[in-house]
């Protein structure tokens, strides 16, 4: 591949961004997104992405949750669907913990989902828990709905966008994260999120959602 970014060169950076914008040369490929680049340049093993959005700079290799987070998230690695890094960065939970972690991760992802719902800012995290939200909504809509119906509903949400999911050709198999997370240690820790460690955040959480051991739902 004759394309050289140097480091520091903004410029240069730009100059791609114009050819990916008018598919000219490299940036063709690179217009398809990660998924078709990666593997028109043979290096598919070596993508990181999951659902083919690449994640942030959030690393599952330390922060397990968060590997849960990227594999479950509808739209692919996206840190913002549950801010799940937030609790395990200011130690609320360990952020090495695999065993129960699943479940502590559906109730904050929940929370976000109604947070979606009323369009909030993911900022507002910290100020509005399930009481503040139960106030909001009754403010707004009149409606009396205490936790457990708020959870309720955020799974239904969690569960529907699951299924359209799976009927438009997602696989659960695209829930698993990127090899490398599991092979490459970061020098710095020498940590990786284990294969096994990841199988069991994904079995833990099918099963709090109520979906099968394989990912999968019954259709409404």
């Amino acid at each position: 591949m004759d394309y050289k970014i140097e480091y520091g060169r903004a410029d240069q950076i730009a100059g791609l961004l114009k050819d990916i914008s008018a598919r000219k040369g490299i940036g063709d490929i690179l217009s398809k997104g990660i998924v078709n680049a990666s593997k028109e340049w043979g290096m598919a093993d070596q993508a990181i992405h999951v659902k083919g959005l690449e994640p942030a700079g959030y690393d599952p290799r330390i922060l397990k949750g968060m590997g849960l987070a990227y594999g479950t998230s509808p739209r692919g690695a996206c840190h913002l669907r549950s801010t799940f890094y937030k609790p395990e960065l200011s130690k609320m939970i360990d952020p090495d913990t695999i065993d129960g972690k699943a479940e502590m991760f559906i109730e904050w992802e929940d929370r976000l989902i109604i947070f979606d719902t009323l369009i909030f800012c993911r900022f507002y995290r910290d100020l509005y828990q399930w009481e503040e939200l139960s106030q909001i909504i009754k403010g707004i809509t009149g409606l009396d709905l205490d936790k457990e119906s708020m959870r309720k509903i955020a799974a239904g949400i969690s569960n529907d966008t699951r299924r359209f999911n799976l009927r438009e050709g997602l696989a659960p198999e695209d829930d698993l994260l990127p090899r490398r997370f599991h092979k490459e240690a970061l020098p710095e820790t020498n940590k990786v999120i284990t294969e096994e460690a990841m199988k069991q955040l994904l079995n833990e959480y099918y099963k709090a959602r109520g979906w099968d051991g394989n990912g999968l739902l019954a259709e409404k």
